[in-house]
């Protein structure tokens, strides 16, 4: 290690927290850390526990529970949840890019951050309901894209814009009844896609039904095709 003021050689100065060699520059006393690649952009967090943290989480563990089993701070899981989270979106978007698919089916997936939207006391945008966008290859069960956001109109165009970049030729496109995906894939997706819409029509629950039973779908699944858009 060759100090970068002095361009002297430095002497070996112990070793960092996370195991690190550091040198102290012989002229000028400052020291350094030897070079090293930083794939969790700066966090201190030993890669082997890191993975374990994720490995965790992936399972299903509650941030609680990995606190306990990893020994660490619930902030740093968190930062580490959503670090890993962008990494992971930036590589399927770099690598899942232009891919011929037959039939594609897409479907949203309900939760909240913070508190549900009906009982939202502020208007901080980054708290209610949150709806995931995903778009999964029936046949092969591969996740195409997805995208966090509102069910609104503005998502489902950004939700549709990352489909049309993650696929390429002429394709079936299954959604449900909601009605701004009629827009959106029209504009996003033209005439290389044969738009359908399953909806499915629930019959009124019974008396023998409990309040948390599924209700019966009285018609099944209704398929409006739309054609060509």
């Amino acid at each position: 290690m060759t100090c970068h003021n002095c361009n002297t050689r430095c002497k070996k100065f112990g070793k960092h927290r996370n195991g690190l060699q550091r040198y102290r520059c012989r002229q000028c006393s400052k020291t350094f850390t030897e070079d090293h690649a930083t794939p969790l952009s700066g966090m201190y967090t030993p890669l082997d526990r890191a993975a374990k943290a994720i490995e965790l989480l992936v399972e299903g563990c509650s941030v609680s529970t990995v606190e306990r089993v990893t020994d660490l701070h619930h902030g740093t899981l968190l930062s580490l949840l959503v670090l890993v989270g962008e990494k992971c979106e930036r590589l399927l978007e770099s690598k899942i890019r232009n891919l011929p698919v037959k039939d594609v089916q897409c479907d949203e997936m309900w939760g909240f951050v913070g508190c549900k939207e009906k009982r939202k006391k502020d208007d901080d945008p980054k708290r209610g309901d949150a709806y995931c966008f995903v778009a999964i290859e029936r046949n092969s069960k591969m996740i195409l894209t997805w995208h966090l956001g509102r069910r609104t109109e503005r998502d489902t165009m950004a939700f549709t814009e990352k489909l049309d970049a993650a696929t390429s030729g002429q394709f079936q496109i299954t959604t449900d009844g909601f009605v701004p995906y009629f827009d959106a894939i029209h504009t996003c997706l033209g005439t290389r896609v044969d738009f359908a819409q399953l909806i499915k029509v629930y019959a009124a629950s019974s008396e023998d039904e409990h309040r948390y039973s599924p209700g019966q779908s009285s018609r099944g699944c209704s398929e409006a095709h739309v054609g060509r858009t």
